[in-house]
């Protein structure tokens, strides 16, 4: 199968999905490895990987991006307060910051349903 990015889908032989599993024993989903990059994922991926690829950021959008694990949700809070609170008095500020500042992924299935 081939994506819009021009990746194929490549299913893992059931030495590489044990070795996936051993390594991320969460997932039971299945694992797919997309060509020519060699990148895994889960099976899932698959239903939204084109929607991403054909997603159009706005001119104002802001992207964060940090490592997993390295302080994602507090970066989006620094950068949602400098933009939107400086003073600290606005009534959004209580709003939970995953509802400011969404992630794509989320919003890319919201949107699929």
């Amino acid at each position: 199968m081939a994506l819009k990015s021009g990746h194929r889908v490549i299913p893992l032989t059931c030495e590489e999905a044990a070795k996936q599993y051993e390594q991320f024993g969460g997932n039971r989903v299945g694992t797919i490895r997309l060509d020519p990059d060699g990148w895994f994922f889960t099976s899932p991926f698959i239903i939204f990987a084109d929607k991403l690829y054909d997603f159009k950021f706005k001119p104002s959008d802001i992207v964060v991006m940090t490592y997993p694990k390295c302080g994602t949700t507090w970066t989006q809070e620094i950068v949602w307060t400098l933009l939107n609170n400086p003073n600290l008095d606005n009534p959004k500020g209580s709003v939970p910051v995953n509802l400011r500042c969404p992630f794509l992924e989320n919003y890319i299935i919201k949107k699929f349903y």
